[in-house]
Order: structure tokens, then C-alpha cells, then sequence
């Protein structure tokens, strides 16, 4: 762009800008970040909305792309976050005037001082082989192989029948298998809604880890017969709330024969 187009730029008259977008153009903000952090819609309130007049076409994102209209664009920063989550959390967005579009900007949105990382998908060769027969939940951990440490995998698994089944293969191939405990029948059917009231399917194929990795960390894969999703361990503040809220539940399940809001005297 030369000296006179940047004039001709800048010289362009801006419609006078609302002091708040049209409110369809929240929702749909807000549908977006519910889609892309697999959040329910109706758990997430605006933080703030600021009217921007943006550098180009791209709303200022578009970095060198030679495709982003150079103009100044008017729209606005929409600040949301899910007040219920675990974990403080907040997903900015930038708008053009219309709302017909909507860029999530990554650099701006935070949790606990740490960036977001927007979940990718899983192409069909990470996807883990289906669940054994008789099994509800399978959680496969995946350490890390680096420096002198083997890899290793552990799985464990929830059987229809109440047993937790914890499965372990080394290096070398070798698999050792153990019941961890047995929980009752109803806590697996507690335990299965609980996956349901949580909408676990609604995440299935998302992928948690971020690229790359800050440092070397085991992966996780979690799955029932019909969902998957995988996450990097000690990452887990940086999940859905719901996703949170099953872990939490799992482990309870089986480090104590419990779930959220019981009382067992059962032991392992």
C-alpha cells in the first residue's frame, strides 16, 4: 500500500459506530465460543463489549495476508466467560460493524494468566480402538518417552459389572493387568448419566493438546462408545467445565469408590 492509498484510508468517512452491537451479534459471539471451547451457550455471560475501530478488513488479525481489505473497519472486542467454570477463564472476540464477522482473538483471551489454546481435532489415526466389550469408560494414559524414561501406556476401565480394571504395558510390550475395586451397578449407571447430564458426547474428536507441548507431559485419551477426546495432563484447567467436572468424578470413582455427593464405606 503506498503513501497515498494509506491517506485515502485513513480519509474515509466511518459510519457513526452504536455504542453496543445489535444483540443478535453477542449471541452469535457467544454461539461461536460455545462451539469452539465445547461450553454450553447458556453458561456464558459477556465480561465487557468495547467499540474498535479495527486497523483492516481482518479486524487486525490477518497479520500479512495480502487478502484483508485495507481499511479501517469499525466494530467491536466482545469479552465473554463462563462464570461457573472451575477455573477463571475469558474468551475475547472482535466483530465488524454487521457482525458478519467474527474472529476469535487468541493473544487476548486468558485463563489464569496463561493463553488459551483453542482445541484442534483428531484426525481418524489417533482415534484409540473401541471400547472392549462390557466397558462404559476407558481413560488411556500415554507417558512421556523422552530422555532415558521408556514410554508406557496405562489404561483403565470401567466395566458394566462395577469393576475398575487398571491395564499397564511396558516398554517391552508386556501387559500387567489388575482390579483397582468394585463399585455397585448403580454407581455405573450414576456415573454413565452424569456423562450424559455433561454432554460427553458433545466432545467428541476435540483435541486439548496444545502444539507444541510447553513441556513433555503424559496425553490423555478419554472415551466412552461413542466420544473421544484427548487433553495433555496438567493441562486439565484449561477444559470445558464439564469436561472438568467428569474427571474430577472419575477420579473420585477410583481412588475412593465414590462419586461427588456420596458417602461409601466401600474399600479397595
Amino acid at each position: 500500500m503506498n503513501g497515498w492509498t494509506s491517506l485515502l484510508a485513513v480519509a474515509v468517512p466511518l459510519v457513526v459506530q452504536a455504542a453496543t452491537p445489535a444483540p443478535e451479534i453477542i449471541t452469535r459471539a457467544i454461539a461461536i465460543a460455545a462451539e469452539q471451547f465445547g461450553e454450553e451457550p447458556e453458561q456464558i455471560s459477556v465480561v465487557q463489549v468495547q467499540p474498535k475501530v479495527w486497523s483492516d478488513g481482518c479486524l487486525g488479525l490477518g497479520g500479512l495476508r495480502v487478502d484483508c481489505a485495507e481499511r479501517l473497519t469499525p466494530g467491536w472486542e466482545i469479552t465473554l466467560t463462563n462464570p461457573n467454570a472451575p477455573y477463571p477463564q475469558q474468551w475475547v472476540y472482535r466483530t465488524n460493524q454487521s457482525g458478519s464477522l467474527i474472529l476469535w482473538d487468541a493473544a487476548g483471551s486468558r485463563m489464569i494468566g496463561t493463553l488459551i489454546q483453542r482445541p484442534q481435532r483428531l484426525s481418524p489415526e489417533e482415534l484409540p480402538p473401541p471400547l472392549p466389550e462390557g466397558v462404559s469408560f476407558r481413560v488411556i494414559r500415554q507417558s512421556d518417552a523422552s530422555g532415558n524414561r521408556s514410554p508406557s501406556t496405562t489404561t483403565t476401565l470401567l466395566y458394566n459389572d462395577g469393576r475398575i480394571v487398571q491395564q499397564t504395558t511396558n516398554a517391552r510390550g508386556e501387559t500387567l493387568s489388575r482390579t483397582l475395586r468394585t463399585v455397585t451397578p448403580a454407581q455405573v449407571s450414576q456415573f454413565n448419566q452424569l456423562l450424559s447430564d455433561r454432554r460427553f458426547e458433545r466432545f467428541n474428536g476435540f483435541d486439548f493438546v496444545p502444539t507444541p507441548l510447553e513441556r513433555p507431559v503424559p496425553i490423555h485419551l478419554v472415551s466412552t462408545p461413542t466420544a473421544t477426546v484427548r487433553f495433555a495432563e496438567a493441562n486439565e484447567y484449561r477444559l470445558a467445565s464439564d469436561l472438568v467436572a467428569v474427571l474430577r468424578a472419575w477420579e473420585l470413582l477410583v481412588a475412593k469408590g465414590q462419586l461427588p455427593g456420596q458417602i461409601s464405606s466401600q474399600t479397595s
